[in-house]
């Protein structure tokens, strides 16, 4: 059994590679700003399972709710930072 790359289109002008090449890095900080608000959907989610008004003991009591707020917490910080990195990259910047 061999393993073969897929073949990729070739585009036909260097406009044209650079207008997919933009297009994808658009796709990709949307999906990064999707990834991010659904993590804060999370969050949001796990703060009212922790509050007073659900008040989930096993989310309460011990470490992990706590930790899940970290984890959540830590991704957004994550996504954010890539997002920023992506912009940079898109900028011609050095982050």
């Amino acid at each position: 059994m061999s393993i073969h790359a897929l073949p990729q289109p070739e585009p036909e002008s260097d406009l044209e590679h650079q207008d997919l090449i933009g297009h994808t890095r658009a796709r990709f900080l949307a999906c990064l700003a999707e990834g991010i608000d659904k993590f804060d959907s999370a969050a949001t989610v796990l703060t009212r399972l922790r509050g007073p008004d659900l008040a989930d003991a096993e989310l309460i009591d011990g470490r992990d709710g706590r930790d899940l707020a970290t984890i959540l917490d830590d991704c957004i910080r994550h996504g954010r930072a890539a997002y920023a990195v992506m912009h940079a990259v898109i900028d011609n910047e050095t982050p």
